[in-house]
């Protein structure tokens, strides 16, 4: 993409200003202690549990909204957290992993706001391999027992990422949509952060 009316690339825009969003996830209680030795199993659980509600939502939201030249269908992660969570024996919708109330998620009205949804969790799929590795390491959480959410795209992440990069220039194409897709950006580490709070207190 070429910069127009003096908007920088657009990843940079969004890496830019999502950048305190980053760090608080981050530095989540429920997310620093991944790649370091004994990390609770029953924290992991309650984890996954978080993780299954919030991307139901989104990925509702996202599949809601078909767009022109990109398609996530085989993007979902939905189905590899519902594989990790039976694997540790968990239902998501019983009592003690059910959110306690609804879910704020955005609901994108366009690619630019898809645009921006789609940074923040394609993103997540690069640290996931940091912590996919780490897991494997130090519990023994292979991608087949526990761990294919986390491990998502593997080998392929690169190429998935180019690949939706493509779709981020081209969706982002003035400085009204950067700025449309960073506030959905910015409202979807929102809502990843308020549903780890929630599964935090449940796991302490």
């Amino acid at each position: 993409m070429n910069i127009q009316d003096g908007v920088e690339n657009p990843r940079q825009t969004l890496r830019k200003g999502t950048h305190g969003e980053h760090v608080r996830l981050n530095q989540h209680p429920m997310l620093e202690g991944l790649t370091k030795p004994g990390y609770p199993i029953a924290r992991l659980g309650f984890l996954l549990s978080g993780y299954f509600h919030i991307y139901r939502a989104l990925e509702l939201a996202i599949t809601s909204l078909p767009v022109d030249g990109f398609s996530y269908a085989s993007r979902k992660k939905l189905p590899w957290l519902i594989q990790d969570l039976e694997h540790f024996g968990i239902d998501p919708e019983s009592t003690g992993y059910r959110p306690y109330g609804p879910l704020a998620t955005p609901a994108p009205i366009d690619a630019a706001e898809l645009a921006g949804m789609l940074y923040t969790i394609e993103g997540s799929t690069m640290g996931g391999q940091v912590i996919s590795r780490h897991l494997a390491t130090h519990l023994g959480i292979t991608p087949a027992m526990g761990c294919r959410f986390f491990h998502a795209y593997g080998d392929h992440t690169a190429t998935r990422w180019n690949e939706f990069e493509a779709f981020l220039n081209a969706s982002l194409a003035d400085r009204q949509q950067c700025e449309r897709a960073l506030a959905t950006a910015k409202a979807t580490f929102g809502c990843i952060e308020t549903i780890l709070d929630e599964y935090h207190a449940r796991s302490e």
